[in-house]
């Protein structure tokens, strides 16, 4: 649930906060925090209500808002830090209360943010009673006209307004807008809890979001060949960025520009499917190029790593070679350091190489076409074997056996 954020209206805000609090209803309250004290929500509810019914809006009331956040497991977020951090952007009062369960297995660290809409007025606003100073006419479209015209009337001391003590504003309507929610994001996401999340990334998802199939849905099979290509975009493209090191999202958009693919609904499967498992196919090949150059890089700083280990007075000038060549990125021509900084550069080498090795499933590399890595224990050095690669030529070329 961690990096998740949805928000939704409360029609009864009282009863909300008392069952966030309640520990009885709750697996694991984790903390509370509120701005303000019971009497506020209180009061707000009853305010809500009361202009609710004035605008004979129907439907039920909404009394306030809720946002409920998932929050990673190791993080020391607390509710006074949510609180502090909304109310300081939008000068509402708020409450959190951040709840802790343990469900097959994965903990569920998540925060409910209830808020108001309308901030609290300073001094009561009193609205004296009107009534209406004589009989008035107005047709179908609410304008007023004559009484041969009239389909409502108006009676002369009729009440129009009555009196009536108001101690809030009225609502902010940004909070019903998805700008909200999305800055929403940026606030808590990505600034307060530090997950990786972007507009661009959301945009994303819910573009290669699998559709719901609902009870005998007509068209089940077409939705679920659909669903499952998006899932296949989706693992392939975000493994493309991997492999080429690029920001989140490079491939998919490289795929619908290259493709000329508009977008990925159901009625554009057949059209869709065909570009798609050829990008599948570029990007596997795309793959093993990107390992093999990889392995072949690494090699080539392991090799100067075995260079300057080397005590012969004969290996010197390779030596000052090599050390000239890495000045610039060690700001030193001091033999350990940068020894130092080659083991660092081939550790961070093998652990990319490691998660290139990984993500072949993703790519939907079959197993007789996997690519493998070995290691030669005596020098260190990496080698390929996949479908294409002999082994009789390793042996012949004096290569370690595999481990």
């Amino acid at each position: 649930m961690s990096g998740y954020l949805s928000s939704r209206k409360l029609t009864n805000v009282k009863g909300r906060i008392k069952y966030i609090t309640n520990e009885k209803k709750q697996e694991n309250i984790v903390d509370y925090y509120n701005t303000t004290d019971s009497n506020f929500w209180r009061m707000l509810a009853k305010e809500n209500q009361q202009r609710h019914k004035e605008v004979n809006a129907g439907g039920k009331c909404c009394e306030s808002r809720e946002l409920i956040i998932g929050i990673p497991q190791d993080s020391n977020v607390t509710a006074k830090e949510i609180c502090d951090n909304f109310k300081e952007k939008y000068q509402v009062e708020c409450t959190c209360a951040i709840h802790q369960n343990n469900k097959n297995g994965i903990v569920n660290r998540h925060c409910h943010l209830i808020f108001s809409e309308r901030q609290k007025l300073n001094e009561p606003e009193i609205r004296e009673e009107k009534r209406a100073a004589r009989t008035y006419y107005y047709d179908e479209k609410g304008n007023k006209c004559k009484k041969a015209d009239a389909v409502k009337i108006v009676k002369k001391g009729t009440i129009l307004q009555k009196r009536e003590v108001r101690n809030f504003t009225e609502k902010n309507e940004y909070f019903k807008s998805q700008k909200f929610v999305y800055e929403c994001k940026e606030i808590f996401l990505k600034d307060l809890l530090k997950i990786e999340w972007s507009l661009e990334s959301e945009k994303r998802n819910k573009e290669l979001s699998e559709k719901h199939i609902g009870k005998n849905n007509p068209k089940e099979s077409y939705i679920k060949q659909n669903n499952h290509l998006k899932s296949i975009v989706k693992n392939v493209c975000n493994a493309s960025d991997f492999v080429i090191n690029a920001e989140k999202g490079t491939s998919l958009k490289e795929l619908k520009t290259g493709y000329n693919i508009k977008n990925f609904s159901v009625r554009n499967y057949e059209e869709n499917e065909n570009k798609v498992y050829s990008f599948v196919e570029e990007m596997q090949s795309l793959y093993k190029t990107r390992v093999k150059n990889e392995v072949k890089a690494h090699n080539v700083v392991n090799s100067d790593l075995s260079m300057l280990k080397k005590e012969e007075y004969i290996f010197e000038p390779i030596q000052n070679q090599i050390l000239n060549d890495y000045e610039p990125q060690v700001n030193s021509r001091n033999k350990p350091k940068v020894i130092d900084f080659i083991k660092s550069k081939l550790k961070d080498m093998i652990k990319r190489i490691e998660k290139l090795v990984n993500i072949q499933d993703l790519l939907y590399i079959e197993p007789k076409n996997k690519i493998e890595i070995y290691q030669d224990k005596r020098n260190n050095n990496l080698y390929i074997e996949d479908s294409n690669y002999i082994k009789e030529q390793k042996q012949r070329d004096d290569y370690e056996p595999e481990i």
